[in-house]
């Protein structure tokens, strides 16, 4: 009877350890990765996707400096909590002609997706802007 007993216990414990992750499996969002269009500017040709995780938004950016009178090229990822007080970036720069960089990282921040492109010269400043992106 003793051994019944525990033969059943034994029997529960083990149904509810291997239900534990296939519960869990079902509350997880299953998360796809999105392209990014970066907005077009002359010299820039940038390009990424994002992702939502459980811990932020996971950014992959790349950028190519495609004109030769272009000291450097960049592209940026800006994400932002909701009120927009708290924000967090990435930024891929591509220094000289026909180079191309490539940087991901994972942001804490999901409510607010913006992104934009740039040119900078030798001395260290923005020659162009492009304008701002919200992607979501």
């Amino acid at each position: 009877m003793l051994r019944r007993i525990s033969l059943i216990a034994a029997s529960t414990a083990m149904l509810a350890l291997s239900a534990l992750p296939a519960s869990a499996a079902t509350m997880h969002m299953q998360s796809s990765t999105h392209k990014i269009s970066f907005p077009s500017l002359h010299g820039v040709k940038a390009w990424g996707t994002y992702t939502e995780t459980s811990k932020g938004v996971r950014l992959y950016v790349c950028d190519e400096d495609t004109v030769s009178s272009v000291f450097a090229a960049g592209a940026v990822a800006l994400a932002s909590n909701a009120s927009g007080s708290l924000s967090a970036n990435l930024g891929a720069v591509a220094i000289g002609y026909k180079q191309t960089i490539c940087r991901s990282m994972t942001l804490r921040y999901t409510a607010h997706l913006k992104v934009y492109t740039f040119t900078a010269t030798n001395a260290g400043r923005i020659g162009s802007r492009s304008k701002t992106k919200t992607i979501y």
